[in-house]
């Protein structure tokens, strides 16, 4: 009975006393807040998750634009290179062969943290739009777009400006340019008070002074003089046999051009120097020389001439690269007899510098006319001449204080800037990479 008791007392003291309670009270508050912060933590990873798939996105989608971007500034450099019979062009402008209507791709590029690789169709004529399809990669990510390009057709390369330097033009002095200017570089004007009068193109990322007078900086654009192509058989059907006594044979027989003081032609080297204030008057039409020497001396091209004077490249002449060849100094003069506005008459002579030799121009004084076109050529414009016409080099310095004018009665010379491949269409593909490479765009 008495230990029954003692068990009743020993229960109701269990159930009344409170003493352990802390430890299961603790231990769930810890489950509960573990509870707590684990969602948080999950609900943190997934929004870490998703910045990162976002950021991934982005990026592979700028790098495809990149890819697309690049493939259209390759395709506008090696423009003249595509053709129906050579339908795909790399990277580096190497001839590949097309599969299913499709060049090869180009190898993995990285920009940024991100990388692209890009495909196009293969070249089918002018008529037809040509396909790049980029895909852009970051991280697991990938992006793909569809750039549909057509070409332009090309452009008389004087049918905007008048004055081109194609990588650079340095200008210091009090020189006058009358006409149109532009270059791929910058135009550095570094002292005196010269004037350019016209509007002028510089280059992409480059910079240009504002013109003196009438003009404006016109645009930001890149554009390459194309190679001169010279008359099929310029080598023997040519009007060199002029400049000797008098021609034997050919269209000019018995014909000759006609100079005082003494005979500026040296056949053997194919140099025409006109110096001791002597003259050369050109009746012809296609010379094909290595050096042309003017001062003091005048060369004059005769009413109803049309003369073209071609230079050939150093290497066939026998003179190291960046060899001078063409200069005309102090007191020479080249002039046109059929330059004459009040009656009409705008003919003025032509040279086409085939390679690398340098061009300077030095005259002091008088009225001259050239057509200068010398697409790999350093030209040097100096003295105090006046200059009518148009110029086109690699790279033009002036010095000095020469004035350049032209006139758009000037018959411009058949030569044209290549088309360009423009964007004619964009879209981001949605779907899965696939067969054709344009597939779900």
């Amino acid at each position: 009975m008495i230990a029954i008791d003692r068990f009743i007392l020993l229960i109701r003291d269990l159930r009344r006393n409170e003493r352990g309670i802390a430890v299961p009270t603790a231990l769930m508050a810890l489950v509960a807040t573990f509870a707590l912060s684990s969602v948080a933590v999950m609900s943190t990873v997934d929004v870490q998750q998703g910045t990162r798939r976002d950021h991934s996105s982005k990026e592979a989608i700028a790098a495809a634009d990149a890819g697309a971007n690049i493939a259209l500034l390759r395709l506008n450099r090696y423009l003249p290179s595509l053709s129906v019979a050579h339908p795909c062009v790399g990277p580096n402008g190497e001839y590949q062969t097309a599969v299913s209507g499709w060049c090869p791709a180009t190898a993995t590029e990285s920009v940024g943290g991100a990388t692209y690789s890009y495909v196009v169709s293969a070249y089918a004529g002018t008529a037809k739009p040509l396909n790049v399809v980029s895909v852009g990669s970051s991280g697991t990510v990938q992006r793909r777009v569809n750039v549909a390009m057509t070409t332009n057709a090309g452009k008389g390369i004087f049918a905007d400006e008048k004055f081109i330097g194609q990588d650079e033009i340095n200008v210091k002095g009090d020189f006058k340019i009358e006409a149109d200017i532009g270059t791929n570089g910058g135009i550095i004007k570094s002292g005196g008070s010269g004037s350019i009068c016209g509007n002028e193109r510089h280059g992409v990322g480059k910079s240009a002074p504002e013109p003196n007078c009438t003009g404006k900086i016109q645009r930001e654009e890149n554009r390459e003089l194309p190679p001169i192509v010279p008359p099929a058989n310029l080598k023997t059907e040519n009007a060199n046999c002029l400049l000797a006594q008098k021609c034997t044979s050919g269209p000019y027989i018995g014909q000759s051009d006609t100079w005082t003081k003494k005979n500026p032609w040296t056949e053997s080297s194919r140099v025409i120097n006109v110096g001791s204030n002597g003259t050369l008057t050109m009746n012809g039409g296609d010379y094909f020389i290595c050096k042309l020497e003017i001062g003091p001396g005048t060369v004059y091209m005769s009413a109803g001439a049309h003369a073209r004077i071609f230079i050939d490249t150093p290497k066939e002449c026998g003179l190291p690269s960046g060899a001078t060849q063409v200069n005309i100094s102090g007191n020479g003069n080249l002039v046109s007899s059929a330059w004459n506005p009040k009656q009409g008459t705008y003919e003025i002579p032509q040279i086409y510098v085939l390679g690398d030799g340098a061009v300077k121009i030095g005259a002091n004084s008088g009225t001259n006319h050239l057509m200068l076109y010398a697409p790999q050529s350093q030209v040097t414009l100096e003295g105090g001449a006046e200059w009518i016409g148009m110029f086109a080099g690699k790279s033009i310095t002036l010095n000095g204080n020469p004035y350049f004018r032209s006139d758009p009665n000037i018959k411009e010379p058949n030569l044209t800037y290549a088309g360009r491949f423009l964007r004619s269409r964009y879209v981001e593909c949605t779907g899965a990479t696939a067969s054709p490479p344009n597939a779900n765009c």
